[in-house]
């Protein structure tokens, strides 16, 4: 092995180590905090509101290992202490993963719907309820579980969430979307070169709550092993990540709102609704649920190894507010705010929402709707009550 490596290496493992150090200062100021226990309403206030019965629908993914009869039993229980009525449970399957399910359970008159899976289900489920003003209670189960980090959600216990969904206050918070033209047959035939599976991004938006991109995050999330991901957690994606450190750039052309195009080289473009992602790396410090605001980020690396290992140490150091420590860097992340944003690449790239890969696209464009969907949460992302008025009004608007 080269010198060069070597050095990468150690690189990579001291950032690493920094990285470590601050998620576990982070989780310690966490853990303290958490003492008191997952934020609910008071008892006086819950008692003021009039449940009148009113129906839950559980949407959850039977694919993920639950114990399904004490969950059943813990939801009914809760439901009923706090005024709810029947709990109807509704399964996803591999055709319909939660959007029509949500949808019905809305239609049916629930006043109230929890999502019980992974990012998946929660993002499925969060599209269908969008501009309905019916609440998301989110269980998480899945290995990311990206919206329910974003939201403090206490996502090591389960008890604990299922509290937080009958109890927690409710926010309005946004909805980002994401769609992208159909391949060409010759940009068919260059993604199929590289990967024979490959096929164009569905017709249609595609609802994100948290993060959507293309690129070396679309990549990593679709190599990730299910195996491992089963045993291991989240701690898979670093396999995948390592396996894609040195696949090719993109070379885009992006437009953030109404700018002018800029032309770049990346490794990653990503539109951040929030920006809390598993280990206690924080993405982009500045994307909140509840700003109206989509965060257009840009991650390159030059320098192999050692290139990385800045960037790793980089986004250490944005999870504990500092932003710019004076060292010369070779990893780069830009960030820009913007409403709406669009990217065309030289070749087909993957793209992904919540860690679902929807295929390959060239072109691809991006929004944020404010207020979109409602959800019961505890703190994190979301900080304040957006008013139910942006709702469809701002659906219409933010597609112009």
């Amino acid at each position: 092995m080269s010198w060069e490596a070597w050095v990468g290496i150690a690189a990579l493992l001291v950032a690493l180590a920094a990285l470590f150090t601050s998620v576990k200062n982070r989780q310690l100021i966490a853990g303290l905090t958490a003492r008191r226990g997952p934020a609910t309403r008071s008892e006086s206030e819950q008692s003021t509101e009039d449940k009148s019965g009113t129906p839950v629908a559980v949407v959850f993914n039977p694919s993920k290992n639950i114990d399904l009869p004490a969950l059943k039993r813990l939801v009914t229980e809760r439901a009923a202490e706090t005024g709810y009525g029947e709990v109807r449970w509704i399964e996803t399957t591999v055709e319909d993963p939660g959007l029509g399910q949500a949808k019905q359970a809305v239609a049916d008159g629930a006043g109230l719907v929890i999502a019980a899976g992974g990012d998946g289900t929660v993002r499925m489920v969060a599209e269908g309820l969008a501009g309905t003003g019916v609440p998301l209670a989110v269980i998480a189960l899945g290995t990311g579980n990206l919206l329910a980090r974003n939201m403090d959600l206490p996502i090591s216990s389960t008890r604990d969430m299922v509290n937080l969904a009958f109890t927690g206050s409710s926010h309005a918070v946004d909805m980002g979307y994401i769609e992208a033209d159909p391949l060409s047959e010759a940009e068919k035939v260059e993604a199929m070169a590289a990967d024979p599976d490959a096929a164009s991004v569905p017709s249609g938006e595609h609802g994100f709550a948290v993060i959507a991109g293309l690129g070396f995050d679309a990549a990593m999330v679709g190599d990730a092993d299910s195996d491992l991901k089963s045993r291991i957690g989240w701690v898979a994606y670093v396999a995948s990540a390592v396996k894609n450190m040195k696949a090719q750039k993109i070379h885009a052309g992006v437009t953030a709102g109404d700018a002018e195009p800029v032309e770049i080289d990346a490794r990653s473009i990503m539109f951040a609704n929030c920006g809390k992602l598993p280990g206690g790396v924080v993405l982009a410090p500045d994307a909140h649920l509840d700003d109206g605001w989509l965060e257009l980020v840009i991650i390159d690396t030059k320098g192999g190894l050692v290139g990385w290992a800045d960037l790793v140490r980089r986004m250490g150091l944005a999870g504990i507010g500092v932003t710019n420590d004076g060292l010369p860097s070779t990893g780069r992340i830009e960030m820009r705010k913007t409403r709406h944003a669009s990217v065309v690449t030289d070749s087909p790239a993957r793209v992904q929402v919540d860690g679902d890969v929807l295929g390959y696209a060239t072109t691809v464009r991006s929004r944020v709707v404010p207020g979109d969907f409602s959800s019961a949460s505890n703190s994190g992302c979301v900080v304040g009550y957006l008013p139910s008025r942006l709702d469809t009004q701002s659906r219409a608007a933010t597609k112009s």
